[in-house]
């Protein structure tokens, strides 16, 4: 038996082999122009945070049940809402930035009405989109115009546009989590 008889019996797992590697890297090259095809189509838009609010959306002066629909949009992105004590002293409601990752609004528990608690939750909402628009990494104004007083530029746009609860349900209906 030769040299072609010893080798006769490799000739068969080493096609395999080959014709194996083959196929998987056309497959890994198919599939991975599919998924940049698929991720073209299907990636998800980040709304325009900074556009300042139109006023076409109802407030909470017109519904005082926005903030309910804000909690729930916040519930669907993944943003925990707690009930206790504030970080910040005096404070109802504060939303607390986490790097990387949505935040935690903690809520006061005490009476109030609707519309005092629309406005607070609203509030901590504008906060959660600064948050979004400095991508997850700081928490920048959005660049809303304010005529509020508070010398934090990110606070006096939340007290500014807090009446805002429609306009700022719209934007985190359009978030993608």
């Amino acid at each position: 038996m030769g040299w072609k008889g010893c080798l006769l019996p490799l000739l068969f797992p080493l096609s395999v082999l080959v014709i194996g590697s083959w196929r998987l890297a056309v497959d890994d090259h198919a599939s991975k122009s599919a998924d940049r095809q698929s991720s073209a189509v299907i990636a998800p838009t980040k709304p325009n945070y900074q556009q300042p609010p139109p006023g076409t959306y109802p407030t909470c002066d017109d519904n005082p049940a926005l903030g309910d629909a804000l909690l729930s949009e916040g519930q669907r992105l993944g943003i925990s809402v707690q009930a206790g004590a504030p970080e910040l002293p005096g404070k109802d409601a504060t939303y607390k930035a986490e790097p990387g990752r949505l935040g935690t609004i903690t809520l006061k528990q005490r009476p109030m009405s609707p519309l005092v608690r629309c406005l607070l939750i609203s509030h901590e909402f504008i906060h959660v989109l600064q948050h979004l628009q400095g991508n997850l990494r700081g928490v920048p104004p959005l660049g809303w115009s304010t005529g509020h007083p508070d010398p934090i530029p990110q606070e006096a746009e939340a007290y500014g546009h807090q009446r805002r609860a429609g306009y700022v349900l719209s934007l985190l209906q359009a978030t993608s989590p």
